[in-house]
């Protein structure tokens, strides 16, 4: 696929903001909530799973899983973020989850912040430079399995015997592939259940915050409205800090945080919302903290990398 012709300077330097996980991990929970507070005007969905190489039929014949390198075109993945992150389009064919296809290819334009989701966003140092905010999801082994289960049978049309028939797979490739990207993200978005039978509502969340990301929480002054629900821990590296959030953390509070930071762009009822055991939609606080957080802090380094972008281009233009 070829790229959207350039036809001259960008009027805007995007932000580009990436949400990774495993299969099920919540990705499209995450980013709806952040797009939705960010203003969906003012963003640009890159969908990662448009650069898979092959279709559902094809992957099944080679004997593939989707979180296998080889699926992805992740040379050409690097390039189009290059592009977008200096405010140029791209086009792409759409990868479509209902039957594993390839529909036309379209003309991506990047807004002012562009969010990247998918399984693998950050394999390599080389791609994770081309974020401005990189977010790793990592739910534990047995709720990232009740979520990817729930999401395939409830909405993507499988039924459990196929889920379960080709999960063992899917577990070798996300440790070998999927996982190790943790350790590249700016933020890590960790839930865990105290039982493996325990309901959604007692999931515990933690948020390990690294560089830049880590400064920003540091200096908000956020975590004396929700004392006794957040805690902030620091941690063995100096540059990062860990917020643990309390299950009883209610979405009403949450929501008011969201009311003052995006007063132009919130809208009730949304954040923390998610597909419990019968396919209802509940809000979680604990989802909805970490919605905001990521838009907060999208808002607060974008700001900061424009600073820096402009600074920099008018350098390069004094130098002419």
């Amino acid at each position: 696929m070829s790229d959207a012709p350039d036809n001259g300077s960008p009027t805007h330097y995007p932000f580009i903001l990436g949400i990774i996980g495993d299969s099920g991990s919540g990705k499209s929970t995450i980013a709806d909530g952040v797009r939705t507070l960010i203003g969906a005007d003012r963003v640009t969905s890159l969908e990662l799973d448009d650069y898979h190489r092959y279709t559902r039929a094809e992957r099944l014949d080679l004997g593939l899983t989707a979180l296998s390198p080889t699926v992805h075109n992740l040379p050409l993945m690097q390039e189009h973020l290059q592009l977008l992150r200096r405010g140029r389009p791209v086009r792409n064919r759409r990868y479509d989850h209902t039957d594993g296809s390839f529909g036309a290819i379209r003309t991506l334009e990047p807004n002012e912040v562009v969010i990247a989701r998918g399984l693998l966003g950050f394999p390599t140092e080389e791609l994770r430079a081309a974020y401005d905010l990189a977010v790793f999801l990592q739910p534990e082994p047995e709720l990232l399995f009740r979520w990817k289960l729930r999401r395939d049978v409830k909405t993507r049309g499988y039924s459990e015997a196929e889920v379960l028939k080709r999960i063992a797979q899917h577990l070798l490739d996300s440790k070998q592939y999927v996982l190790p990207q943790a350790d590249r993200a700016d933020l890590v978005v960790r839930s865990d259940i105290p039982e493996w039978d325990a309901p959604d509502s007692a999931v515990t969340a933690s948020l390990l915050l690294r560089r830049a990301a880590a400064e920003a929480v540091r200096n908000d002054g956020v975590l004396p409205r929700f004392a006794g629900q957040v805690h902030l821990e620091e941690g063995e590296a100096a540059d990062e800090v860990t917020l643990r959030i309390e299950p009883t953390l209610t979405a009403d509070s949450v929501e008011d945080w969201a009311r003052e930071l995006f007063p132009d762009t919130y809208a009730p009822g949304l954040l923390g919302a998610y597909m419990d055991e019968d396919g209802a939609t509940q809000p979680s606080g604990p989802i909805g903290f970490a919605q905001v957080l990521i838009a907060d802090l999208t808002q607060k380094l974008r700001r900061t990398a424009d600073t820096t972008r402009g600074a920099v281009s008018e350098g390069a233009r004094l130098a002419v």
